[in-house]
């Protein structure tokens, strides 16, 4: 090596970024997709010469054509091998054998992946509980992101992904219980909320963050995390019932609350400020008013109606399009339902392309109307709206029906 003998730092969570003494290499200053996928395959498996169909097959997406990919590998090659001179220096960065290439092993690599997984590996093995949390904590702190996200396209790339954020939730949730146990909810919380950010679809996640949150007597966040909990896990996943979420909900409330003086101070506990237009809700709320109304129309011969809001995309468009017509389409509904219904009327996303609601004292009929208002105001908001399809499901809401139970397709 003619620099200095520290070798080069690479960051691969959350982005990817390569520090040799002092100067920075990253995909802006590679300026190429293709480089940045070359030069990460040969660092990951630097310890062994790489024949020319291993690299051409690894770092060309199955769908992409190349001519000659021979001469397409040793052009590139070419390229990388001047990029890291012009970045770092002059040096023998990739050796060239017969048929194949190898990083050069002269040259150290200290990668933050490996790094983190032999953290882990020495945290598991040892038996004092201190000594594990620090090296948990030190793995954690490593892990800032998805693995290599500027090139996931590749198959190679998207296996490590899977496998490292798989390893960094169960480290959370190992160095989660020795919180737990050690009651450091202040480090829990702020654990597991990063943790979320990354998989917001982990239950487990949830009920840490909710725990932490009661213990620390901040019963308002813990209530919203079950909230949003809820929601996520029923819309990510399709889950309408969690025992594990409803246990920790059943302690939350029964150290949320103690005894009221009277009804005075329930009723300024529960009393809702300045109620105006529609309830707009989660949808695991919608279910539980939708079984109280239900239940209310069985001794009365009130009418009144659920509809069902969904949008899709048309024939000739393209899933991409489709999925991007309906999003913008979806945030001027919302807009429209809670600026155009009543008091008393209830509101709830369902699904990604969704919106289901409850019209009290309202008939089917009427129910067309509300409907057709509400498409109405839509297209006066934004004409390019029209590119989506509306369809209006309306049915009476009975204690005889369950409520929908399968997001319609």
């Amino acid at each position: 090596m003619e620099k200095g003998n520290s070798g080069i730092t690479i960051s691969t969570f959350g982005g990817f970024q390569a520090v040799y003494d002092d100067i920075i290499l990253n995909d802006k200053n590679l300026r190429s997709v293709m480089l940045s996928r070359l030069f990460m395959y040969m660092i990951i498996h630097r310890d062994k010469a790489l024949s020319t169909d291993t690299i051409i097959n690894s770092i060309w997406a199955t769908d992409e054509e190349v001519d000659n990919p021979v001469g397409a590998l040793k052009n590139l090659m070419y390229r990388l091998r001047k990029s890291l001179e012009r970045i770092f220096g002059p040096n023998d960065y990739i050796l060239t054998n017969r048929g194949s290439y190898q990083w050069n092993p002269e040259i150290p690599i200290v990668l933050d992946c490996e790094k983190f997984e032999q953290l882990i590996n020495v945290a598991k093995k040892e038996s004092v509980e201190d000594k594990a949390l620090i090296k948990y904590e030190q793995a954690v702190g490593l892990y800032q992101g998805e693995f290599l996200p500027g090139i996931k396209d590749c198959y190679w790339a998207q296996s490590l992904n899977t496998y490292y954020q798989s390893m960094y939730l169960s480290v959370v949730k190992a160095l989660g219980d020795l919180y737990k146990k050690t009651c450091q909810y202040e480090y829990l919380d702020r654990l597991v909320t990063t943790a979320l950010s990354f998989d917001n679809a982990d239950e487990q996640l949830y009920c840490y963050q909710i725990e932490a949150r009661m213990r620390l007597n901040k019963i308002s966040l813990a209530l919203e995390s079950y909230e949003n909990a809820k929601e996520i896990i029923e819309r990510e996943l399709g889950v309408r019932k969690t025992t594990v979420l409803n246990k920790v909900y059943e302690e939350l409330l029964a150290v949320s609350k103690s005894s009221a003086n009277d009804i005075e101070e329930v009723h300024e506990d529960i009393v809702e400020e300045n109620p105006e237009g529609v309830f707009f809700c989660s949808y695991p709320i919608f279910r539980e008013i939708y079984h109280l109304e239900a239940r209310k129309n069985a001794r009365s011969d009130e009418d009144e109606t659920m509809m069902l809001i969904t949008m899709e995309g048309k024939k000739t468009d393209t899933k991409q399009i489709a999925e991007f017509r309906i999003k913008k389409a979806m945030a001027t509904m919302e807009s429209c339902i809670r600026d155009s219904l009543r008091v008393g009327d209830v509101a709830s996303k369902y699904s990604d392309s969704q919106f289901i609601l409850l019209l009290p004292s309202c008939n089917e009929d009427y129910a067309h109307l509300v409907g057709n208002r509400l498409i109405s105001n839509l297209y006066a908001i934004n004409e390019k709206h029209r590119n989506v399809v509306i369809k209006l499901d309306i049915r009476d809401v009975s204690i005889e029906n369950e409520l929908i139970e399968n997001k319609k397709e």
